[in-house]
């Protein structure tokens, strides 16, 4: 999948036409999308974001010299470690959360992605408040794999168990593990303990109802 600046992901479908600010020439991190037929957005930026081992795995593919750049930059992502991304003025920070085996034995991870807010009292000195920024920090989680499991939360790193504190502003679902019929119930459970504030698909696909009633909603008319 491809980001933006702010770090919001996409998987670029084919023969789908992109408005200009859809076009996700940002990093392009290593999930299990990646490593599918995808669409490389016009102009991409040309940086690699993904674990050791994907990077690898994307490096030994046949047509990797024929999709890629050649000066393409490469970052690695080690577990439960931020790594910064800089792009079109902004910076973002990413983390793989390792999160135990799949019943396939695949690894199960998420990423975790926070972008930076704009410090506005750079041009606006009159703004200096009691915090260095105003509002525009966004915390996000991107669920590539998914295990049954949910005791790698306490063995996260402390940045990361401080973000679910805080709360998750948007949680964006890998569409291939939705069944169109069923309830994914490892799903459910993860989500229903973060309770997001949103929930998209990384494809813009609509998300079931049963996902999204998980979302808490604030009733306007509720009394203090």
């Amino acid at each position: 999948m491809f980001l933006n600046d702010v770090g919001q992901p996409l998987v670029l479908q084919p023969g789908k036409n992109y408005g200009p600010f859809e076009q996700h020439r940002g990093a392009l991190l290593l999930s299990t999308a990646a490593f599918k037929d995808h669409v490389v957005p016009e102009k991409w930026c040309g940086c690699v974001v993904g674990s050791k081992e994907d990077l690898f795995r994307l490096r030994s593919q046949d047509n990797f010299s024929a999709v890629y750049l050649e000066n393409c930059t490469f970052k690695t992502l080690k577990p439960n470690i931020p790594t910064e991304i800089e792009y079109d003025g902004t910076s973002i920070s990413i983390m793989l959360v390792p999160a135990g085996k799949t019943n396939d034995g695949l690894d199960s991870r998420i990423y975790y992605i926070e972008s930076k807010p704009f410090n506005w009292s750079i041009f606006l000195p009159e703004l200096q408040l009691n915090i260095p920024f105003i509002d525009g920090h966004t915390r996000a989680l991107i669920v590539d794999r998914l295990s049954g499991y949910l005791d790698f939360l306490p063995k996260a790193s402390p940045s990361f168990q401080n973000a679910l504190r805080l709360g998750i502003d948007v949680i964006y679902i890998e569409e291939e593990l939705l069944d169109k019929s069923a309830i994914n119930e490892d799903l459910y459970a993860f989500v229903h303990l973060i309770k997001p504030k949103n929930i998209y698909g990384l494809r813009q696909a609509t998300m079931p109802k049963w996902l999204l009633d998980l979302r808490p909603i604030k009733d306007l008319y509720a009394r203090p």
